[in-house]
């Protein structure tokens, strides 16, 4: 898999292994070999086990040999077991990861081993970095004796259901089970106009979830196999305020469909006042959809081809939380109709979260006249948002169609276009 989005109704980027190489494609053939760098440290007369994960390995300045076996992720249980030259006492430092419930438990040949209070900061709420880490922190259980071949530690690292936010936005958030993503399958892979004048498939719509309780098991509930769950918290953003049922599993094991990681959570009163907030944007939309003469997808190749995309060298296509665009250094351009009986509004997307070096500046122009300049620069929150460039009727007096052409001003590039629509700028929005 080339790109692994980890947003909101996007899907998996595949690229073909026997035409496709780039530097991902090395990376994701390098990344499950560096995983075994973290499995376990050792310094002096102490070693730690960091991860579980099915695995041998040597101390060899202790000789030591260590063979772990886990029925993990969808398990819990974990055994290492010791193979030793002779007997040596040392430390065993196992990982409590801030993510188990109290059910967690370690034992040594079948003994329970007394566990510490989990480690916190000294003001209880850890920071990392600006954010505020909701969370305990992880912390090690450590065993001091004398081991001898043979000997097998086993522990049990329980998974519960808990929300994780975004830093900036406590009101969307992942659902983690233990330490997995569930990701929320939310209907087929989105078709991106693969053949000649085939329309490109709307975005699909990603519900959010209304609840009422903080507890997340009490509106996310087992499904059959280990590690499915659905909900019935689901509503749809379109202003029905109808109620979805939404299918989650661990994000890991879901290919090939239209899925979301994050989600929006509302109380019911909020929702109330969202719900109408969506209606709103929903008619918003309606109307703008009436009064389009014509709109295109930058960034889908088969798809621009119908408006006549041209372009200058150093243009590219973009995907940006898993929507496409077209960034360039030098020109592009489209045909689009007019309708000349009407004045004419050109509509262009950006985005604000673009951290390129140097901010877009660049011209705008119909059949030749400029018609806008335009500067995008990063901003925050990053958002998409719409720029409106009047179109002089004389530009498209007896004309069925004009031709658009982004243009780069001297070392400054293009904002990548996320979308591009022509409307009747008399129409009633």
């Amino acid at each position: 898999c080339y790109m692994v989005p980890v947003g909101r109704g996007v899907t998996h980027e595949y690229q073909d292994m026997d035409h496709s190489w780039t530097c991902d494609v090395g990376t994701g053939m390098e990344s499950p070999g560096l995983h075994g760098l973290g499995l376990y440290y050792e310094a002096g007369d102490r070693l730690w086990v960091n991860l579980f994960a099915p695995s041998t390995a040597e101390w060899i300045a202790a000789g030591v040999r260590l063979a772990m076996e886990t029925d993990f992720p969808e398990g819990e249980r974990a055994k290492l077991t010791f193979t030793l030259r002779s007997p040596k006492a040392f430390i065993l430092a196992m990982r409590r990861p801030y993510w188990v419930t109290d059910g967690y438990r370690v034992s040594v040949n079948g003994t329970m081993v007394e566990q510490p209070a989990p480690a916190a900061s000294d003001s209880g709420q850890p920071r990392r970095g600006s954010y505020e880490w909701p969370f305990p922190v992880g912390s090690y259980v450590e065993i001091a004796r004398t081991w001898k071949s043979g000997d097998v530690v086993e522990v049990t690292l329980p998974k519960s259901l808990r929300l994780e936010p975004l830093p900036d936005n406590p009101k969307r958030a992942s659902i983690m089970w233990g330490p997995l993503v569930l990701a929320g399958d939310i209907g087929p892979e989105r078709r991106r106009g693969q053949v000649e004048g085939e329309a490109l498939e709307p975005p699909p719509s990603v519900p959010v979830f209304v609840t009422d309780s903080a507890a997340v098991a009490d509106w996310v509930k087992p499904a059959g196999e280990s590690g499915n769950f659905t909900t019935d918290a689901g509503r749809e953003p379109d202003g029905t305020g109808r109620a979805r049922s939404v299918n989650l599993m661990s994000f890991y094991r879901l290919h090939r469909r239209t899925y979301s990681t994050y989600w929006d959570l509302f109380t019911p009163a909020e929702w109330e006042v969202q719900k109408a907030a969506y209606a709103a944007e929903a008619e918003r939309l309606r109307r703008l959809e009436a009064a389009t003469v014509a709109w295109l997808q930058p960034g889908e190749t088969v798809f621009e081809r119908q408006f006549n995309y041209q372009a200058g060298e150093n243009v590219f296509p973009q995907r940006i939380m898993g929507r496409p665009g077209r960034f360039g250094r030098t020109w592009f351009s489209y045909d689009l109709p007019v309708e000349p009986a009407h004045p004419m509004t050109l509509i262009a997307t950006y985005y604000s979260g673009d951290r390129r070096g140097t901010p877009a500046d660049f011209t705008i122009l119909v059949d030749g006249t400029q018609v806008g300049a335009q500067q995008v620069a990063f901003a925050d929150p990053p958002r998409f948002y719409d720029v409106e460039y009047a179109v002089p009727p004389v530009l498209v007096r007896d004309k069925t169609k004009v031709t658009v052409r982004f243009e780069a001003k001297a070392r400054s590039p293009i904002a990548t276009v996320f979308g591009l629509r022509m409307i009747r700028g008399d129409a009633a929005r």
